[in-house]
């Protein structure tokens, strides 16, 4: 085995080019399977790969994978970026981690990718596959490990050897002894006009912890002196200790790691914490050479700053300005201005761009509408004949058709009070006019909401009351005394369709008590309610039980009324029998007070309400009530939410309603529907109705 590694070792040290290598690996006589395609990888400085030898590998394949980005989801990326060789099988987790395996040249039963190292420096990458799975032993991974070692250095050799045949020698020294880097940086670099500088990484403990200057130019090198550093062992740490630490650190570790370039703009280095000798706002740009990140950067003077926040100005309120010099043949325009007119008075939000522009007289003479065309004129002429200010709203025509636009504008006048120039503004105004167009109309169509508002609640008012029954009505039933109420909210300016009705039924047939709520508001509420109340009129005089009432009223609402659901309570009361049959579609069931003020809630079926379901059938329960007895039917707030904790410990609302004889008179009503509404918790844009029955 040592001499079969030694007869390799030398054929690849002999090799004089990148498919000379790939050749002694694909045909080498081991005592395993050769491999079936063998591609040589070199490291770019932007972190890709590009292919330099390959054996096996179809030229198709071959163009394909040329150049490999610096994407994780390929073995090579990986194993170049984590100094670590992978031994690859097809299994499921493997596809999963790379979903190129299976595909040229990444096919077969065994993948082996690797880095190719030389002293410090990733050179490339190595892939080797074969088609027969590969024993998967300790001395097989220790051979090929060891086989790669003069891989890299005969690829380290071949390198060497390329710089040295292209760059031109240097007097007095060996061109092809020198880092790429200390070729031709240092003239570009002293070229730029920003401060710019080359840095390698710092490593501890396999992590980047910072980047020392291998070389900066004078403008770098005056920012390093008055950060108090010394240029010639400045570090990014040692410059910007806050901000280096907590952004340009870590950007520029992902710069050597992924390769794409990064651009930092609106950095702040504060001088308490980076020692610079002011506040500086930074822009910073970083690219990856190599194993290194070259970063350009631009310390933004105070007009610069004042410049962007003019032209974020302009953006925000929409403005343009110009200055027209008489003497030049167009006027000098603000990138606001000049994107108003070429983009039709859209920003949009985006970024104003930087630097003025000129746009044509005859441009901006088009975009005047032609109606406004001779005033404009006429304004301008004034202003220069005459150093008058000129303002003007105007319509635009052109690229800013439909747009309406504000122009200001003042003269500038020489020594001897001639105008020799004028400056001025133009803004858009077009939303701001739609603003009060719309604000204008929606006034209108708020009196007119109001008004016809008001005539509904009138209207819902009188309909109100035409439903509900008079104290002369209620007193003339027989054997029952009746009290009811019905409380519209006054916060919403409406009516709500709440009412209640008793009314006597022929022969002897006792009373028919009701009370109803139909959801939502207003007029058509009203109206639906006033059905409702007839047709049970109606279906009582007919001497129907409560439950078939209902039944029968469910299907006219669900036929005739498919705006509005209702819930509705209907009881029957007998006088010479004291009984009380009821039934209820989505109401509470009604509470029972005897004469010394105990309540019970009494049980019986409560049905869905009225309009949710055809053919829904309504049963009722009877109930025979004692001298004395008040039955409460209410609507309105919600029974079964508590208040408060101590009222979750009594019970909740409910537990409440029904323990009322204990706490107030229930002879007086009043007293009875402010404890209703306030142990329910009814707010005050809420309906509320109840009724009270008494046996004397």
């Amino acid at each position: 085995m040592q001499s079969q590694h030694q007869l390799l070792s030398a054929r690849i040290a002999a090799a004089r080019s990148y498919d000379e290598i790939c050749d002694v690996l694909g045909t080498a006589p081991t005592a395993w399977a050769a491999p079936t395609a063998v591609l040589l990888t070199l490291l770019d400085p932007d972190g890709a790969q590009r292919g330099a030898g390959t054996f096996g590998i179809p030229g198709e394949v071959r163009t394909q994978w040329s150049r490999i980005p610096p994407d994780r989801g390929l073995p090579l990326v990986v194993a170049a970026q984590d100094l670590e060789t992978l031994w690859l099988a097809p299994e499921p987790e493997a596809r999963r981690r790379f979903p190129v395996l299976g595909q040229p040249p990444f096919g077969g039963e065994t993948l082996l990718a690797s880095p190719l190292i030389s002293g410090e420096r990733v050179l490339g990458g190595i892939l080797m596959t074969w088609t027969e799975g590969l024993p998967d032993t300790d001395e097989l991974r220790r051979y090929v490990a060891a086989l790669l070692e003069p891989v890299a250095r005969q690829v380290d050799t071949l390198i060497r050897d390329e710089i040295a045949s292209a760059w031109f020698h240097v007097e007095g020294e060996e061109s092809g002894q020198a880092a790429p880097a200390q070729v031709w940086l240092p003239t570009v670099v002293d070229a730029l006009h920003d401060p710019a500088a080359l840095l390698s990484a710092v490593h501890e403990d396999g992590q980047v912890v910072d980047f020392r200057v291998e070389y900066a130019n004078g403008l770098a090198r005056q920012i390093f002196s008055g950060a108090r550093v010394d240029p010639d062992e400045a570090t990014l740490l040692a410059a910007y200790p806050a901000l280096g630490s907590a952004t340009l650190l870590p950007e520029f570790a992902r710069v050597l790691q992924d390769g794409q370039p990064r651009r930092l703009d609106g950095l702040r280095a504060d001088p308490r914490t980076d020692g610079v000798p002011g506040p500086q706002t930074l822009s910073v740009h970083a690219v990856r050479l190599w194993d290194r990140v070259f970063a350009v950067w631009r310390v933004a003077t105070e007009a610069d700053l004042l410049y962007d926040q003019l032209l974020q100005a302009e953006r925000i309120a929409g403005i343009g300005s110009f200055c027209w010099e008489l003497r030049d043949p167009e006027p000098r325009c603000s990138p606001e201005l000049v994107a108003l007119f070429h983009r039709g008075g859209q920003s949009g939000g985006r970024e104003p761009a930087r630097g003025a522009g000129r746009i044509p007289v005859a441009e901006l003479t088009a975009s005047v509408h032609p109606d406004d065309l001779l005033a404009v004129q006429d304004a301008v002429r004034r202003t220069i004949v005459e150093g008058k200010q000129l303002l003007a709203e105007i319509r635009g025509a052109g690229r800013v058709n439909g747009r309406r636009l504000r122009l200001t504008a003042e003269p500038i006048h020489d020594d001897t009070g001639n105008v020799t120039a004028v400056r001025g503004t133009v803004q858009d105004v077009t939303e701001e006019r739609a603003i009060e167009a719309r604000l204008r109309r929606a006034e209108e169509a708020l009196a007119a909401q109001r008004h016809r508002l008001a005539d509904e609640r009138r209207a819902a008012e009188a309909l109100q009351k035409a439903l509900l029954p008079t104290d002369p009505e209620l007193g003339h039933l027989e054997g029952v005394e009746i009290c009811g109420r019905c409380r519209s909210p006054e916060r919403v300016g409406t009516i709500d369709g709440d009412w209640f009705d008793a009314t006597p039924v022929g022969n002897g047939g006792g009373s028919i008590l009701v009370l109803g709520d139909v959801d939502e508001r207003g007029l058509s509420s009203m109206t639906t309610a006033a059905r409702l109340r007839y047709a049970v009129r109606a279906y009582a005089m007919l001497d129907m039980a409560p439950g078939d009432i209902l039944t029968a009223v469910n299907t006219m609402l669900c036929q005739m009324e498919t705006e509005h659901t209702a819930c509705l309570i209907v009881a029957r009361y007998t006088p010479t029998t004291r009984t009380l049959q009821w039934a209820a579609a989505g109401q509470v069931a009604p509470i029972r007070y005897a004469a010394d003020g105990r309540g019970e809630v009494l049980s019986g079926p409560l049905g869905l309400p009225l309009g949710e379901v055809d053919q829904m059938r309504y049963t009722d329960t009877a109930v025979t009530l004692a001298p004395g007895d008040r039955v409460l039917f209410y609507t309105g707030g919600n029974a079964s939410i508590p208040r408060s904790r101590a009222d979750r410990r009594r019970g909740g609302g409910l537990e409440l309603v029904r323990r009322a004889g204990e706490t107030i008179d229930m002879a007086d009503f009043d007293a009875v529907v402010n404890h209703l509404m306030t142990v329910l918790n009814v707010p005050e844009d809420e309906d509320v109705c109840a009724m009270l029955v008494h046996v004397p």
